[in-house]
């Protein structure tokens, strides 16, 4: 859902330019969307950035989500994908990542959503880490804030007949959490969220979600509720400050138990720009008892404001740009190679993708015919 890639041609396995037999395809079609660069491609899915071409000639950025073939036929997989695009669809807050169109397309699912040029908070925090360097106390807790805020507004979202849509993210962490360049802080992939407009649902004694960012009554097996969100938000909060993961063992088995016992060091010990009151902070969203938590998140919000106050009362979006700015003006802008017969046959699925518009095997969530306004209101 996010990159950094220029440019609008793909490179082909051997760095040639495909663009002109793509276009030329993609131009002939009544295509709605153009991809113009893979941004990543991980294990069940990958992640194009494009344009969303509309009827008057103009434009709009997107990322263009296509789930891998061979997860796609798998029950599970298709009902994640059709959870988060509900979900995507319906949530409309500054502070979590839209979802404009969604479709099944051939062999695959295709998804539309909202393009958050930057980076994630993890790639962030991964160069931090490596020197065991925290962020910016405020910055880290202006980042907290907007997540919290986030989830606040999910939590209490409710349908269109004012029904509470009862929905808990699952997997909130800095692979998630993305920052664009602007400063923008935004929560992606409800894909493993309960909601009770979804069609199917985590037991709860699944590990949905990053071990490392898992509350204790989850690998307790106990059922899922908005706390679990929290305690991910204090994780979270705590690996910005200290420059270090909190959880995170040699193994899966190692971070689980580290879970378990739910021991958290002062986060003043890793960094002495933390305050006592933030310290105090910390403790009450660490609660290893999600009863001794704090409420919400909508006082995980109003507190975590009350702090950055006190703190620093100028901290601002600029201060997550800069912060952006840094970590990609470090990195290699290399795009990685893309073999011409997969950006080809992601062409031709958009294509039918676009066809289908009008009528076709669309996925039954309340998707319409493109329009411009819809990419720049109700959020």
């Amino acid at each position: 859902m996010t990159g950094t890639a220029g440019g609008d041609t793909l490179p082909g396995m051997d760095g040639s330019r495909v663009k002109p037999r793509l276009t030329q395809r993609l131009r002939m079609a009544p295509t709605r969307y153009e991809p113009t660069a893979r941004l990543a491609s991980g294990g069940m899915a990958e992640v194009w950035k494009g344009k969303a071409h509309f009827h008057d000639g103009g434009s709009h950025p997107v990322a263009i989500k296509r789930v891998l073939p061979e997860l796609a036929s798998q029950e599970v997989y298709r009902a994640m994908f059709e959870d988060e695009a509900r979900l995507g669809m319906a949530l409309r807050h500054p502070n979590i990542v839209r979802v404009y169109d969604a479709r099944h397309v051939g062999g695959t699912y295709i998804m539309i959503m909202e393009l958050v040029d930057g980076c994630s908070l993890k790639g962030l925090l991964d160069k931090a880490h490596e020197r065991g360097a925290g962020m910016p106390v405020p910055s880290a807790l202006h980042i907290a804030w907007q997540l919290a805020k986030a989830l606040e507004y999910a939590h209490t979202a409710t349908d269109a007949e004012g029904e509470p849509m009862g929905i808990i993210h699952r997997d909130v962490s800095p692979h998630n959490l993305l920052l664009a360049r602007n400063g923008d802080v935004k929560l992606a992939d409800f894909g493993l969220a309960d909601a009770s407009v979804h069609s199917t649902h985590l037991g709860d004694g699944m590990l949905g979600g990053k071990l490392g960012y898992l509350a204790p009554e989850i690998i307790q097996q106990q059922p899922s509720t908005p706390q679990i969100d929290l305690f991910a938000i204090g994780i979270v909060l705590w690996e910005m400050l200290c420059g270090r993961r909190l959880f995170q063992g040699a193994s899966d088995a190692e971070t689980v138990q580290a879970v378990a016992r739910c021991d958290v060091p002062k986060a003043r010990t890793f960094n002495r720009r933390v305050t006592p009151d933030l310290e105090e902070l910390l403790d009450a969203i660490l609660a290893p008892d999600p009863r001794q938590r704090v409420a919400s998140a909508a006082e995980c919000a109003a507190r975590l404001e009350v702090m950055i106050r006190r703190i620093d009362a100028g901290v601002s979006a600029r201060d997550v740009a800069l912060l952006v700015g840094l970590h990609i003006a470090t990195q290699k802008q290399e795009q990685p190679a893309v073999p011409a017969a997969v950006a080809e046959l992601l062409a031709h699925e958009l294509a039918q993708f676009s066809q289908q518009a009008a009528g076709g095997d669309v996925l039954d969530m309340g998707a319409e015919p493109l329009d411009p306004d819809s990419f720049f209101t109700g959020s």
